[in-house]
């Protein structure tokens, strides 16, 4: 029950500083079409083969440790706001959907099927709010990661920051290939 009312604190909290940060509205321009330029770029830059490769080393070695766990705490409250959004609507559309089976309108089947694809995004959802709060109660010291090891080490860290790096570049080629093309 701690958990529950934990992660309805962190939900509002979310909701509440979203609200804050949600960006003024751009004047309008006199041409009536938006460029496309920019909505391709936006698209290829989450292709990790078409951009450029995140540095995780510059990150971790020329940033504050409370800067990276700033970051990555709101790109998960970022992805975990986005999942909530998507089950909301799941929700709504299984609940819509409901007196149409009842009715013979629709296939039970169909409902089924929704109602398992909104299991999983809302099953997505708890998982990336509990990554949020672990990340959350993370205490870090002040200054970056290499500021905590010692002179002697810092070559045998280097090499395994560069492993990690190239791991995470590997895993998201790997995703992205296994994924193969989308459509749209």
């Amino acid at each position: 029950m701690a958990r529950r009312s934990l992660r309805i604190r962190l939900a509002d909290a979310l909701v509440r500083w979203a609200a804050v940060l949600k960006p003024a509205p751009e004047p309008e321009s006199s041409s009536p079409e938006p460029p496309a330029r920019p909505r391709k770029r936006a698209a290829m830059s989450q292709m990790p083969g078409l951009r450029a490769p995140l540095s995780i080393d510059k990150a971790v070695r020329n940033r504050d440790l409370n800067v990276l766990k700033r970051e990555a705490s709101d790109a998960l409250a970022a992805l975990g706001a986005a999942h909530a959004v998507v089950s909301s609507a799941r929700l709504a559309q299984i609940q819509a959907m409901r007196p149409e089976v009842d009715r013979g309108e629709a296939e039970q089947d169909v409902l089924i099927e929704l109602a398992g694809d909104y299991q999983a995004w809302q099953n997505d959802q708890v998982r990336l709010f509990d990554a949020l709060a672990l990340v959350l109660g993370i205490t870090v010291p002040q200054g970056r990661a290499f500021d905590q090891i010692d002179e002697d080490m810092e070559s045998a860290a280097g090499e395994h920051l560069n492993a990690l790096a190239a791991e995470y570049q590997r895993r998201l080629l790997t995703d992205q290939f296994e994924a193969g093309p989308k459509e749209g």
